[in-house]
């Protein structure tokens, strides 16, 4: 039997305990909140770190087990669990490169999303597989993992208030797994890169800042096929089912200049289908202010 370090959220704890038994010399790390600097502190000395939880937990396994075996069994639609890197947050937003991990998907763990967390993950996953849609860097396969993810997740956007059962979370895992197979290849764009100086600056989920852009960046880039793929004959329907479907943070004392300065920086904001200026997302950042 091998030695394990097991990562998991509070929501996970149980089913942590239950993988644990499969395995020898085993140590546990609870996630409350998303990787920061600290976490390159931690040494694995375990054989093998399993994540189980949905993008922070995941992306802490990635970190710490470095070249060991890591596996993954995800919660949400983050797609964590596709991606060959990771996310660090604090002062700024650090990408991290570690090995893709080993999907596990377990059709019969208990899950439960709060309808928050099923908020954040299906506008995170609808964020990565629409601007891998209309990167520049698209390929016939990411074009491929990006329309079955949006398939699957409109499914959930006419009934975000529902309630969900195990076949409906798993859905969204699996849209979100197709999403991140998509982002893989052509990484994010406009939306991510828009979205990370808000999440620093000011503290809100990275998944509720993606559903509060997403409407505003499918509005500007205007990209001919989008709407086909939500069963729409518009950009200004999808626009109208995107806003409907999502519930936006407040945010006080909103810095429009600042936020746009930030987002500029990173280079992947202009890989999508149209250059963005940043005064064009100036405007763009005065809608979403009010």
């Amino acid at each position: 039997m091998q030695s394990a370090l097991i990562v998991y959220s509070k929501h996970t704890r149980e089913y942590a305990k239950l993988i644990s038994k499969r395995y020898k010399d085993v140590s546990f790390l609870e996630v409350t909140k998303p990787p920061t600097e600290e976490i390159l502190k931690i040494k694995n000395n375990k054989d093998v770190v399993i994540g189980i939880g949905g993008g922070s937990v995941i992306d802490t396994a990635k970190i710490i087990s470095k070249d060991k075996r890591c596996i993954a069994i995800p919660t949400t639609a983050a797609g964590a669990s596709m991606t060959p890197y990771a996310t660090i947050w604090g002062k700024r937003k650090m990408t991290i490169p570690t090995k893709k991990p080993i999907l596990k998907m377990d059709y019969n763990m208990p899950k439960n999303l709060s309808f928050s967390v099923r908020q954040s993950t299906i506008f995170d996953a609808l964020s990565h597989a629409v601007e891998s849609f209309w990167s520049k860097n698209t390929t016939p396969q990411s074009r491929n993992y990006s329309k079955k993810a949006i398939r699957l997740l409109n499914k959930h956007l006419n009934r975000i208030n529902s309630h969900l059962n195990k076949n409906d979370i798993n859905e969204l895992i699996t849209a979100g797994n197709l999403a991140g197979q998509a982002i893989a290849i052509t990484q994010t764009n406009v939306a991510h890169a828009t979205s990370y100086p808000i999440t620093i600056e000011y503290g809100i989920d990275h998944g509720a800042v993606c559903g509060m852009l997403l409407p505003y960046f499918v509005e500007y880039m205007d990209f001919q096929g989008l709407p086909k793929l939500f069963k729409l004959d518009s950009t200004k329907e999808l626009v109208a089912l995107l806003k409907k479907s999502f519930i936006p943070p407040k945010i006080k004392n909103f810095d429009v200049k600042l936020i746009a300065k930030l987002a500029m920086k990173y280079e992947r904001i202009n890989q999508g289908h149209r250059k963005i200026s940043q005064e064009s997302l100036e405007k763009i950042l005065k809608k979403i202010a009010g």
